[in-house]
């Protein structure tokens, strides 16, 4: 008894110690392997940080655990990331894994995952990822084979006999680019239990999301929230689908719906479904409108009925859809918030899609009538749509009015004051087809809206303001007369008239145009991405990039009286502007800014809206050194001399260049070159003068203006040009020229010439060299350059003259090459003993 005791003990121990050990023992190698063969079928990159075998956590069944797990694209899906999970778990029979009667598969589990599926514009979708080559055969021939192995020990062949799913916290994304569509659903569970094994199972399905959103082109559906729970009775040999016991519920509606989904052979499937309600409150049809159902929404009083009737029935193959109908009926309705004085009233709503079967573009869809009273203030609507996919027929009319001071009184709005009165009567009707051709004669379209002493104030954004406005339809053209708008402490005036505005708003084709503007102050600034305020003196305002729809043909004319864009400011800006197709052509745009006035001719173009470009000349006049330089970084980088001029410059720019995401110049691209004058300008600040005045002793001459400058220069591969000029100092007269770069390294090269009373005879000129930097220059005299310039003087009897000159007796005895050398080292010795004084 003792001895089978025992025996059993050390076997327990063994199998212990073999439970515990194989799974750090092949864990590793599988891991490996997984990887290794994963890669091999995938046109991807998959990966994840570990893989964990436990044999305890479930036992009797296998835990299989993948932590971190992606799988992501290649290519134009390289930054594309189909799936992701931090956790995903199967739970295995373990000796399922054994036999040959299919993998017995108790639960999956996955937690915290991201799915995104993509489809380019060019129809090519990221999920497209097992390989397209021999990979996909080897795989099929070893399935193939496994097949026949088990269809020949076992009748029914593999089966895979999954008991449970679930899904916990995914976030799913379908980003349709060639068909206009994008959906999400966010933080969705869901718990699926059934024997997926058998022929016939009942399938429980427990599933939730709080948002679900969808657009498509220009529509958007409102956000919503879904909870869903189903009995499923599932045929899976037979693929229909019934629905036993369910409870759906959007947002706060509850229904359930009864029928069938079964699919077909080939493809598609025939579904018979009825939503199984008839009439429900108001106050759940309320809660569709995503402001009404976040804002207190439980505390809401209704009154009227509401009635909400759907069905879909037929086959669903290709683009044919089953026959279906969705009704809404709202009669007599009405809200109010307790705690509020007013509410909404004589609500209502006559709602209805429909189609009979066939062709989506059969879809019919009614708003007639849509009504409501806010505030004793009545506003009706009535829409109709038809042929939405071939050429949708419209017709849509709206006529009322809202009162905005009232809104409160209904609703209530938190950190928001809302004042003044909109009257609406507008009419439009016609065909997409008639816009597309342009042939807006056949568009029925009229009608008004008028605003008046309207504002809005609210702590996150400006305060709006605008007294009066009136906008004029027709088939032809929507006209604004002079409206004001009051943005904060900005305003800006408009006086238009638009064509095409049917197109714009329903096609996004392009919009066409005068647009007159005129504004006392425009802080741009405050309508710009990034920090609108720099924290240092030192600090540069970050910004977005100012995108120029390509939909838009306007002839402006601009009439700014004041605008700060930036650090910079601009008075009396007039002009003309042409916006079009991604670009902002500017005529003879004139502006005052940096202490003078500024001319401008060229474009600034987003048409490639990653490469913002600007060409443009510039007509400069009386414009501040200083104030150039504290206004533009361009100049700061390139020409720091600027801080230290006094005066003003007149001349002219060409300026070619990319512009970054903060609308500053990218230096590798930007060329410019253009002439500089000035009539009266002050050195006196200027480090690297004052120190060439002390070194010819002529420093009362620093103080002294410098007439008629006259410069050119030109910028290019990050490196600012200037052209030899001239100026006088004093008696000396100089001759500069150089670069400065980005790194504000400066080397120019110059010559002097001195007065005779200094100058040794037959060397009355010298060049120097100015290096280093601009805030640490170094200067040195050139006098290789010097003695080659002068090397005329050292031939024959002149070498004897100016040897004698520098000091230098036995010349007449000297080769040449010795000659030479003994000249040059007399000649540094001179200019030394010059600049020592």
């Amino acid at each position: 008894m003792k001895k089978g005791l025992k025996i059993t003990g050390i076997v327990l121990v063994v199998i212990l110690a073999i439970m515990i050990t194989i799974p750090f023992l092949f864990s590793g190698k599988i891991e490996t392997i997984v990887k290794r063969e994963a890669n091999k079928m995938l046109d991807a990159e998959f990966d994840f940080a570990s893989l964990n075998i436990s044999l305890f956590k479930n036992f009797p069944k296998a835990s299989i655990t993948l932590k971190d797990f992606y799988v992501r694209g290649i290519d134009e899906f390289e930054k594309d990331t189909l799936a992701s999970a931090k956790e995903l778990t199967a739970t295995v029979n373990i000796m399922s894994l054994f036999g040959d009667s299919g993998f017995d598969i108790d639960q999956i589990i996955l937690n915290k995952g991201q799915v995104k599926a993509h489809i380019l514009s060019n129809g090519k979708v990221n999920w497209d990822i097992l390989k397209d080559s021999d990979t996909k055969e080897e795989i099929t021939e070893e399935v193939a084979e496994e097949t026949v192995e088990k269809e020949e020990g076992d009748a029914d062949g593999f089966k895979l006999k999954l008991r449970k799913l679930a899904i916990n916290d995914l976030n799913l994304v379908f980003d349709d680019r060639e068909g206009d569509q994008f959906a999400s659903i966010s933080n969705f569970n869901l718990i699926l239990s059934g024997d997926l094994s058998s022929q016939k199972t009942l399938l429980k399905i427990n599933a939730e999301t709080p948002t679900l959103t969808y657009k498509s082109g220009n529509m958007i559906l409102p956000a919503i929230s879904l909870k869903t729970n189903i009995d499923l009775d599932a045929d899976l040999v037979n693929k229909v689908f019934t629905l036993q016991k369910n409870e759906l519920q959007i947002n706060a509606i509850k229904t359930s719906i009864d029928g069938w989904v079964g699919l077909l052979e080939n493809e598609g499937m025939e579904l018979d479904l009825k939503l199984n309600t008839s009439e429900i409150g108001f106050k759940e049809i309320l809660s569709l409108i995503p402001a009404i159902y976040t804002t207190d929404f439980k505390q809401i009083k209704t009154d009227g009925t509401a009635t909400l009737t759907a069905y879909a029935k037929g086959k669903m193959v290709g683009e044919n859809l089953p026959a279906f109908d969705i009704t809404l009926d709202i009669k007599d309705a009405s809200f109010r918030y307790p705690s509020l004085p007013a509410g909404v009233d004589q609500i209502t709503v006559h709602a209805n899609v429909s189609n009979p079967g066939g062709s989506a573009d059969r879809t019919d869809i009614k708003l007639s009538p849509f009504t409501f009273r806010m505030a004793n203030n009545p506003f009706k609507i009535d829409a109709t749509v038809s042929t939405p996919l071939s050429d949708p027929n419209f017709n849509i009319k709206m006529g009322g009015k809202l009162d905005l001071g009232k809104i409160k009184e209904v609703y209530p709005l938190e950190d928001t004051q809302l004042n003044g009165n909109i009257q609406a009567n507008l009419a439009i009707a016609g065909q997409m087809s008639f816009i597309e051709k342009e042939q807006y004669e056949k568009i029925q379209s009229s009608g008004t809206i008028e605003i008046s002493n309207m504002s809005i104030e609210s702590e996150d954004s400006p305060n709006i303001k605008i007294d009066k406005s009136l906008l004029t339809f027709s088939p032809q053209f929507l006209k604004l007369s002079e409206t004001t708008i009051f943005l904060g402490d900005n305003d800006i005036t408009l006086d238009s008239q638009l064509n095409n505005y049917i197109g714009f708003a329903l096609k996004g084709s392009t919009i066409r145009g005068t647009l007159n503007v005129n504004s006392n102050h425009l802080n741009l600034n405050e309508f710009m991405g990034g920090d609108a305020v720099a924290e240092t003196e030192n600090d540069s305002t970050s910004f977005g990039v100012i995108e120029i729809p390509k939909n838009i043909d306007f002839n402006m004319s601009a009439n700014f009286k004041e605008v700060l864009f930036n650090k910079m400011k601009f008075n009396n800006v007039k002009g003309g502007i042409q916006i079009k197709e991604g670009k902002a052509n500017m005529s003879n745009l004139a502006l005052n800014t940096m202490g003078g006035e500024v001319i401008m001719n060229g474009f600034y173009s987003t048409e490639k809206i990653e490469h913002p470009t600007i060409n443009a000349s510039f007509a400069l006049n009386q414009l501040s050194f200083a104030e150039t330089y504290k206004d533009l970084d361009m100049i700061k980088s390139l020409a720091p001399l600027f801080s230290s001029l006094k005066g003003n410059f007149s001349g002219s720019m060409k300026l070619v260049t990319e512009l970054n995401e903060s609308m500053d110049p990218v230096y590798p691209t930007l060329f410019a070159n253009g002439n500089l004058k000035t009539q009266d300008i002050s050195l006196s600040e200027v480090d690297i003068v004052q120190k060439l005045a002390k070194a010819l002793k002529q420093e009362e001459f620093v103080n002294r203006p410098i007439k008629d400058l006259d410069l050119d220069f030109e910028i290019k591969e990050g490196m600012l040009e200037t052209k030899p000029f001239e100026f006088n100092m004093g008696d000396y007269k100089l001759s500069v020229g150089g670069k400065t770069g980005l790194d504000q390294s400066i080397e120019y090269n110059g010559s002097l010439v001195l007065p005779q009373s200094v100058a040794v005879k037959g060397l009355d000129t010298f060049s120097f060299i100015i290096g280093g930097t601009f805030n640490s220059p170094s200067f040195k005299v050139d006098t290789k350059s010097m003695l080659k310039e002068g090397g005329k003087v050292l031939e024959n009897k002149a070498k004897e003259y100016i040897g004698k000159e520098l000091g230098l007796d036995s010349t007449a005895s000297m080769n040449k090459d010795s000659l030479e050398k003994e000249l040059k080292s007399k000649a540094k010795e001179k200019l030394k003993n010059l600049f020592d004084r």
